[in-house]
């Protein structure tokens, strides 16, 4: 069985991270996007032509592609390894069941 993966990290250990999981060679291709996320992590203060702004949307990058079942773990520590500054905002990792997704077009 295969699972899909879906990674937000930060923009800073995309390119490392997507890299990494080529170089392991669990993956047939791997999907990279930019994209803006919203969480505990908040959000920064802004400022622009004097004023200041509140900038609730932070910049991220979403890594997808599947996997087989077993590398599983394997994948969870990489990521981790890879990612993780121990800081709020080092991103998530989802799961799921590759035969549960709907392909539609």
């Amino acid at each position: 069985m295969a699972i899909a993966v879906r990674i937000v990290v930060r923009p800073q250990r995309a390119e490392v991270l997507c890299q990494r999981l080529l170089a392991a060679g669990w993956f047939s291709d791997l999907v990279a996007m930019e994209c803006r996320g919203y969480g505990r992590q908040k959000g920064h203060l802004g400022d622009y032509d004097g004023d200041e702004y509140h900038i609730d949307f932070l910049p991220k990058v979403w890594v997808g592609g599947t996997i087989p079942a077993e590398r599983r773990n394997e994948l969870v520590d990489l990521v981790c390894s890879t990612c993780r500054t121990g800081r709020i905002g080092d991103g998530k990792i989802f799961l799921l069941k590759a035969d549960e997704i709907e392909i539609a077009g």
